[in-house]
């Protein structure tokens, strides 16, 4: 590629001085030639200028008349200051008198070949080093980011469920990694301590009505129980196991909620007529307890996707812990209200209300602040409400309602 662009530059330069002999003559040619050896001497090309008898006109001096080789193209050997070295020599003759010579230094392209070479050779070390220590550093750091997960797993098998990936700020895909298994391992741990809370709870609130049914069952198989007696112990003894189904059957509602699996059973509901049928049905609760129940209805019809049983429970619920807990004379409130992306529940009472400190614990499973559970009721109501908001990606909320209690179930429309 180099030596066919070099005899193209030299062909070229010939044609040139060529033409200017033709159009000048030989003795301008001559002089020019002189000019230009004694300002570019050191360049790759040298040219010269004969007479038909052999005299030197102008130019480089390199090889005298009888050492030019045939007309053409060819390489021969010239020494230039004790120093032989190839040089390609293009010898043309010229139509109007003459022979113009054209030398090219073939050491200059072999220099300017290694010069290419040398410089091919150092940038491609460079950047192969290049590569090769940022390869390195990606592998090093790939290989922490990953050690740091990996030890982070290790840790979790061998019983520290508190431990957490490590997550930095830059977002990257072992970060996005990191929090994927963080919110995992957070998940875990709340469903773990779900597990442990709800076998505790029911070994303290089933043994109860199961230890009653036992007893009343006991007391009605003795001999000496008369019938009258016997029937009412049976009765007692059902009402114990309608407690522990109730129970039971509220603890997988909220099992089901809060692991989606409830979610297969969405479709689109009217939310103002489930509230009608829920507050119709209620209604007869809040009056028997000396209430007042008033209902606002939603301006226009309210439709979502969600699960209707689920949710009739829990505004149910929250209608009944208010007729419940208000006390005589209160008002219950039920509103519904709609925004762009939520729709929000709202069941306000009138009466004694709820501690600021203790209405993030309520909703848990089991807790009644009644301490003596002289109420009735496995305190679940609130939970499955809570359950309930989740599965709608939404939350319960508990609010002070001066004077009174004011529960918010808030659902997400998507």
């Amino acid at each position: 590629m180099i030596a066919s662009r070099q005899r193209e530059v030299a062909e070229s330069a010939r044609d040139y001085f060529v033409a200017f002999a033709h159009v000048e003559g030989l003795a301008p040619l001559a002089r020019a030639l002189d000019r230009r050896e004694h300002a570019y001497r050191t360049e790759g090309f040298r040219y010269a200028v004969f007479a038909h008898d052999g005299q030197l006109l102008g130019g480089a001096d390199l090889l005298p008349w009888s050492q030019l080789p045939e007309s053409g193209l060819s390489q021969t050997k010239v020494e230039i200051a004790g120093r032989s070295s190839r040089w390609g020599v293009l010898v043309q003759p010229i139509a109007t008198g003459g022979t113009l010579v054209v030398y090219e230094d073939l050491g200059e392209r072999a220099r300017f070949r290694q010069a290419l070479a040398l410089g091919a050779t150092l940038s491609l070390a460079i950047v192969v080093g290049g590569l090769l220590v940022v390869s390195l550093w990606i592998t090093r750091l790939i290989y922490n980011r990953a050690e740091a997960i990996a030890r982070t797993a290790g840790e979790i098998a061998a019983g520290r469920t508190s431990a957490r990936a490590p997550v930095q700020a830059d977002g990257d895909v072992f970060d996005r990694l990191g929090s994927a298994l963080n919110v995992m391992l957070d998940r875990n741990e709340e469903l773990m301590t779900g597990l442990q809370m709800v076998t505790d709870s029911l070994a303290h609130d089933l043994r109860s009505p199961l230890t009653r049914m036992k007893g009343a069952l006991s007391r009605a198989l003795e001999a000496e129980t008369g019938e009258a007696e016997r029937i009412e112990l049976i009765g007692q003894a059902w009402d114990q196991a309608d407690q522990v189904l109730s129970t039971a059957g509220a603890l997988l509602d909220i099992a089901r909620a809060e692991s989606g699996a409830s979610r297969e059973m969405f479709r689109a509901i009217d939310l103002g007529a489930l509230l009608d049928e829920v507050t119709e049905l209620f209604a007869p609760v809040v009056e028997d307890a000396g209430q007042t129940l008033i209902v606002h209805p939603p301006a226009t019809g309210e439709t979502m996707v969600g699960h209707e049983i689920l949710l009739r429970q829990a505004i149910g619920n929250l209608i009944h812990n208010a007729a419940r807990y208000a006390g005589d004379g209160a008002r219950v409130e039920v509103t519904l209200e709609s925004g762009v992306d939520r729709v929000r529940c709202i069941v306000a009472d009138s009466g004694p209300g709820i501690a600021e400190a203790d209405r993030s614990r309520v909703v848990e499973r089991f807790i009644r602040l009644d301490a003596a559970r002289t109420t009735a009721g496995s305190g679940l109501g609130l939970a499955i409400a809570a359950a309930c908001a989740k599965l709608h990606r939404g939350r319960l909320l508990l609010e002070d309602n001066a004077p009174g209690l004011r529960v918010v179930l808030e659902l997400s429309r998507a």
